[in-house]
């Protein structure tokens, strides 16, 4: 984690499946306000991987970098070159044999079905695919004047606290609620890393954050997700039956629970009771139950009615961030709560890791 004008230069550790070693050649794309960036097309060729020091790694738990053994390695990874901003860019490792089996990607269908099997046509169809993914859609200003009439507003009192500045305390709270056992983002720093050493890094992490704000974006290393494709059932060689994941930086990640735990101390206020997915102490559940109690109600007294379901397809990647935040403004957040989550969103990047 490094201030803004710093640049992300810090090279990043990586657990590895133990006797494992890093391939020669690894291909990653940048998808974002920065364009595209491949290792292969800088010609930059990877230094011999620096000496392995044996570590202990976890046991159990959501799958990560680690071996299966319980046991793991950190290997330091050379970086590419400078790019044409300023920027530096980490080279990511292909999984290995063993743990990348089931993920590796032997061929990919063109948009026009043609089977693509060469390396550099795979990451460019992956690059295609997820750009348009990812692309927000287009958003009608007169629809969304009408579904922002007569929303319920914040109250000045918690507008006014929404408004100050992130505190340490908040910071330490959030750390302290992030689940464990996690995929660790592209410096593989851990959330176990962040609570062990957390005396040390929170005088870090709160001056960064407050130079964030006054430059209107986060390092580099913060802003840049790992996309870690998940197989799915079906064809893998179509981009569709693949689940992507995007791995996040820690610090990056204490930042916006602590931000979300402020939201969550006044959404009972402005989310009706029938919406139940990602609101505290509900379940998407409840919304089923209702459906099945109105069916009967409706068998019992002979009652006409219909019910409507619409489900938009990928819904959460192709969300428009300006009608959120113009949402929040509807609702009558402040523009400093707003600034915080316009800092998150500013120049992000989303390196696809393929094979």
């Amino acid at each position: 984690m490094v201030g803004p004008g710093e640049g992300a230069r810090l090279a990043f550790l990586l657990r590895l499946h133990p006797g494992h070693q890093p391939t020669e050649k690894c291909v990653d794309r940048a998808v974002g306000t920065g364009g595209l960036r491949t290792g292969e097309a800088s010609g930059h060729q990877p230094r011999g991987p620096a000496p392995l020091q044996s570590v202990p790694g976890e046991a159990g738990g959501a799958p990560g970098p680690q071996g299966p053994s319980g046991l793991g390695r950190l290997c330091l990874i050379p970086h590419l070159p400078p790019s044409g901003d300023g920027s530096w860019l980490p080279l990511l490792l292909c999984p290995g044999e063993n743990e990348g089996a089931k993920k590796h990607v032997t061929c990919l269908l063109a948009e026009d079905g043609i089977a693509l099997t060469e390396p550099v046509e795979m990451c460019g169809r992956a690059h295609a695919f997820y750009a348009s993914l990812f692309s927000p859609d287009p958003t009608n200003p007169g629809a969304c004047r009408m579904l922002w009439e007569e929303l319920p507003m914040v109250s000045a009192s918690d507008r006014d606290r929404l408004e100050l500045p992130l505190s340490l305390a908040e910071f330490s709270e959030a750390l302290r609620r992030m689940p464990t056992n996690k995929s660790p983002g592209m410096d593989g720093l851990t959330v176990e890393f962040y609570r062990v050493f957390w005396d040390i890094l929170h005088p870090d992490l709160v001056t960064v954050w407050a130079e964030s704000l006054q430059s209107g974006v986060l390092p580099l290393s913060c802003r840049q997700a790992v996309l870690a494709l998940l197989p799915k059932k079906g064809d893998l060689c179509d981009l569709r039956n693949w689940h992507p994941v995007s791995l996040l930086s820690t610090d990056y990640k204490i930042i916006v629970k602590a931000i979300s735990l402020r939201l969550v101390s006044v959404l009972a206020d402005m989310i009706h009771p029938d919406q139940t997915y990602t609101i505290l102490e509900c379940s998407i559940f409840d919304n089923l139950f209702l459906v099945l109690d109105l069916l009967e109600l409706g068998c019992r007294d002979g009652l006409s009615f219909a019910l409507l379901s619409l489900d938009q397809e990928k819904a959460f990647d192709r969300v428009d961030h300006g009608y959120l935040l113009n949402t929040l403004r509807a609702f009558g957040f402040g523009p400093q709560f707003v600034g915080f989550l316009w800092v998150l969103y500013a120049s992000t990047e989303c390196l696809v890791k393929l094979n």
